[in-house]
């Protein structure tokens, strides 16, 4: 800012509203404020945007009450809040479950003359949805039609979501026709969202139908879309179709991701696959895009425990350790009951007591465990003796 007054470069509304946002950033919102002081000092006035940026860091950091302390000024100082700053904090209000204030935020926004837009709805909608009040969402969508507005993609997929969720795929079907009759076209999470609940119902022949219509209704199918339907082909014993859906996903030039590794990681050690596997998360430690993460490396080892490879089991546990990826409670469950199955009884009795002497996994998973193997009596033994 010196910098441009010694260059007679005299600062504007939009100079300083980037450099506000850049201060909320990087020192947040106390220095912000220093800046629309200064800004309203030289005689510069805050538009919308300026005031919107500060309101949404203010809101950020969750410093509701200054905000709206904010709000109440703004028309003091010559500027019209707008539907965007009533839409930034009512998205606050509602993700923190304040519901009575978010009404009355909406009222207030009505007595101003602000109508709500298709966001605000959005908003209203996707937050009924997370908390699980589906028909309220409902007749939110249909209160923003009576109202002359048409709803968007943010509108319809938290409903479509939380159908799917709900197992009223349905209904999410049905919604999904709606939108098209509305002259809103789906995008590729809709779709997602009911091929997932499809197959996670064992309903993969109807998803994959499906699924072969995302091209012709011009939403071509993403990794996510061939992931999903490749790890539901492959549990219902149609390998062949599965493993289709890689080498078509391949082919129309769509990259592999984590999750594509790691579903088939874990599909080949559920079918005792587990030297292909390996190769598979060698592949994965050699590629620059993605590393295994502790879900790619829980299923080797899973893989390996089951055909009694402990020892290789160990080793890909070391290896684990070694690239920096952290086990988790599961990590060790697994190698204890491979462990222990596999006739290395001494081995899990010590690695049984280390790990709960670590706090490395919980009472309640000690107990699962032991219903599986005697490893709580080991415990006992071992308290007993020291």
């Amino acid at each position: 800012m010196d910098q441009l007054l010694k260059d007679n470069c005299r600062p504007t509304v939009i100079t300083y509203t980037i450099l506000i946002e850049a201060t909320i950033i990087e020192g947040g919102i106390d220095e912000a404020m220093k800046l629309l002081d200064e800004m309203l000092s030289r005689g510069l006035r805050p538009d919308v945007c300026t005031y919107n940026v500060v309101v949404n860091g203010m809101c950020r950091e969750g410093l509701l009450d200054r905000a709206f302390g904010l709000l109440s000024s703004i028309s003091s100082k010559g500027c019209v809040a707008g539907v965007s700053t009533y839409n930034i904090l009512l998205r606050s209000l509602l993700n923190e479950g304040k519901w009575e204030a978010g009404e009355s935020l909406i009222s207030d926004m009505l007595d101003k003359g602000c109508e709500p837009s298709s966001v605000t709805y959005g908003t209203l909608i996707r937050s009924l949805c997370r908390d699980g009040k589906i028909d309220d969402a409902e007749n939110v969508l249909k209160g923003m039609k009576k109202r002359g507005l048409a709803p968007d993609v943010y509108c319809y997929d938290p409903l479509i979501s939380a159908f799917c969720k709900e197992g009223k795929v349905n209904m999410a079907i049905e919604f999904v026709d709606n939108m098209i009759s509305d002259g809103c076209l789906p995008d590729i999470v809709c779709y997602h969202s009911i091929l997932a609940s499809l197959c996670k119902n064992g309903h993969a022949d109807e998803a994959l139908n499906i699924f072969e219509k995302l091209d012709e209704v011009g939403c071509p199918p993403n990794a996510d879309s061939y992931n999903t339907l490749f790890c539901a082909l492959w549990s219902s014993g149609d390998k062949i179709r599965a493993l289709g859906m890689i080498l078509e996903m391949l082919s129309k030039g769509i990259d592999p991701n984590g999750i594509t590794y790691n579903s088939l990681i874990s599909c080949l050690c559920r079918d005792r696959l587990v030297d292909q596997a390996i190769e598979l998360l060698v592949d994965m430690m050699e590629s620059r895009k993605f590393q295994p993460t502790v879900i790619s490396y829980n299923a080797v080892i899973l893989g390996l425990c089951k055909v009694r490879r402990i020892i290789d089991a160990i080793e890909v546990l070391a290896t684990m350790n070694q690239r920096g990826c952290l086990p988790n409670e599961t990590t060790y469950k697994v190698l204890i009951q491979g462990i222990g199955y596999g006739g290395w009884r001494n081995d899990a009795m010590e690695l049984a007591n280390s790990l709960v002497n670590m706090n490395a996994i919980s009472d309640y998973s000690f107990n699962r465990l032991n219903k599986a193997f005697p490893v709580y009596d080991v415990h006992k033994e071992l308290a007993i003796s020291e």
